[in-house]
């Protein structure tokens, strides 16, 4: 019932206690954990009195086979008999400590196996919920019955949030004690914690690094639902650990008031953060808030470069870089010439030089709406969506 590995913590725990040797038989009698390795695996004919009798049993030496001088109690987990504990020892202070040492061990494994049941409740949990968001069920009525079992209430209102924690640091892949299993494991438990409050908000890994959402949300409103998940999701945010490794992005699905409505705002979540631009530590994209982005996502990528080429002409400017990221902020400010050139750290005559530059090379004049058009799709479809911010609810 119970593992060698989890009895052995308990064996070697109690021995630091008594400090003698203590042994840990499960119900066919079997030595599983002991401080003495050389009796793991050993019939153990004290421990088979133990269970046939249900009473403790003290042994002198060799009295029994497999058996040392000692005491041997029954352990109990609901009302029955799962193991005998032995402690090898006859002096008197120690025999007096048995029943408190047998009182522990029951203790501990409890402990062990009730983490073991929330264990496997959570792994239930984590493939029901896979199965949700990607549509891999067919009748309503058994979704919402597994959804029961586990304690879930499939019909709230709900909105998939998609969490991808990059990691781009090539320093950080040549530290040998880097382990990437280890940091996606300490990030989840992070996020556990931070959705333990509400039972049906639910959290699940989708690969390295990557976490999905469902959060309920209880506005009265389209406007105060995006209110209400945006105070969460900020507040879930706030408990990851900052580090100058990582960058986190967050793609926020639509909200849905019905069961199937879960995948599609999975399906949105990951449209969403796809579209992010890493802007610091956190970048959080709203699908609602994507409108021009989506249409243009749906363009060709053959018919992107030749117009990107064509546009900006940048093989023409001596530092195109310095030409996409002017372009770039200066969109960004709304075509303010004084926010642009404070973003920028320079003068805001240097400004207009850089844009009537741009005129004169491009064609296409950055102040004046219909052109700058041009060159804002332009600098979208540039390779990696260079230097276009996209519009977020942490950068309006």
């Amino acid at each position: 019932m119970i593992s060698g590995k989890k009895s052995q913590y308990i064996v070697k725990e109690l021995s630091k206690i008594v400090g003698h040797n203590i042994n840990f038989m499960n119900d066919e009698g079997i030595v599983i954990a002991s401080t003495d390795q050389s009796r793991i695996g050993v019939v153990h004919e004290g421990a088979l009195i133990v269970l046939k009798t249900k009473k403790k049993l003290e042994v002198k030496e060799n009295e029994y086979a497999g058996t040392k001088a000692g005491i041997n109690l029954p352990v109990y987990f609901e009302n029955r008999i799962i193991g005998v504990i032995g402690i090898t020892s006859t002096e008197p202070e120690v025999m007096k400590m048995a029943e408190i040492i047998r009182k522990m061990t029951e203790i501990l494994i409890k402990e062990q196996l009730i983490d073991e049941r929330e264990e496997i409740v959570n792994q239930s949990r984590e493939v029901f919920i896979r199965d949700w968001l990607e549509g891999r069920w067919k009748e309503e009525k058994v979704l919402s019955s597994r959804g029961w079992m586990l304690g879930l209430n499939v019909n709230l209102p709900r909105v998939a949030v998609t969490i991808h924690i990059q990691h781009e640091d090539d320093k950080l892949h040549k530290n040998p004690s880097f382990d990437l299993q280890k940091e996606h494991n300490r990030y989840f438990g992070y996020l556990r914690e931070a959705v333990k409050f509400n039972e049906q908000d639910l959290i699940v890994p989708l690969g390295l690094m990557k976490f999905v959402i469902l959060l309920t949300s209880q506005g009265s409103s389209a406007e105060k639902n995006i209110e209400f998940v945006s105070h969460k999701i900020h507040y879930i945010l706030r408990q990851l650990p900052k580090s100058e490794h990582f960058s986190i992005i967050v793609g926020v699905g639509g909200h849905y008031d019905f069961i199937r409505g879960v995948s599609a705002s999975y399906l949105e979540a990951e449209k969403a953060a796809s579209l992010a631009k890493p802007t610091g530590d956190v970048s959080i994209v709203f699908y609602d808030d994507l409108r021009l982005e989506i249409l243009l996502e749906s363009v060709p990528e053959e018919n992107r470069q030749p117009f990107v080429r064509k546009i900006l002409n940048l093989e023409s400017f001596s530092d195109p870089e310095e030409i996409t990221e002017t372009l770039s902020l200066f969109f960004a400010c709304n075509q303010s010439i004084n926010k642009t050139a404070e973003q920028l750290y320079i003068h805001k005559n240097t400004l207009q030089y850089r844009l009537i530059k741009i005129k004169e090379t491009t064609g296409y004049d950055p102040r004046v709406f219909d052109e700058a058009v041009l060159l804002y799709l332009a600098l979208y479809f540039k390779p990696e969506h260079a230097g276009v911010p996209f519009v977020t609810k942490n950068n309006k």
